[in-house]
């Protein structure tokens, strides 16, 4: 979940946020005004927002790119892990450099994350066609 709205906010950029907790928002999920009292609170939020929206036709990357900004701090889900990964992808793609000797020798979550990234960009590609009608 972090890793794909990363991809998006990586490409488009992350908004201005400048709430100090406690803040007042409205949930994306229930549509009620609440107050987000700390981290928990918002990863919280975020764990229903994944929830509500996992089966959608967009994928979760785009969902949370949209709905994060509408009551905290995106960046609040980024880790070191994730940039990293995201340099390796891109590392592997650019200089066409495979991340093991085969298939089955392939570490398991860096073929997941990179399967994520790849996903993202897509989404991100078909995104921008249907924004750009190209």
């Amino acid at each position: 979940m972090a890793l794909s709205s990363y991809v998006w906010f990586s490409h488009f950029g992350y908004p201005h946020f400048d709430k100090e907790f406690p803040y007042k928002r409205q949930s994306p999920v229930t549509n009620r005004v609440r107050t987000y009292k700390d981290e928990k609170d918002v990863l919280h939020e975020i764990d229903r927002v994944y929830d509500q929206y996992q089966d959608s036709k967009f994928s979760m990357g785009r969902n949370l790119y949209f709905i994060l900004p509408l009551f905290c701090d995106p960046k609040c889900l980024y880790d070191d892990w994730i940039g990293e990964t995201i340099r390796e992808y891109r590392m592997a793609k650019n200089l066409n450099i495979p991340i093991a000797q085969s298939l089955d020798e392939a570490d398991s979550f860096i073929v997941d994350n990179f399967l994520i990234i790849d996903n993202e960009l897509n989404s991100i590609r078909e995104y921008e066609v249907s924004k750009n009608g190209r």
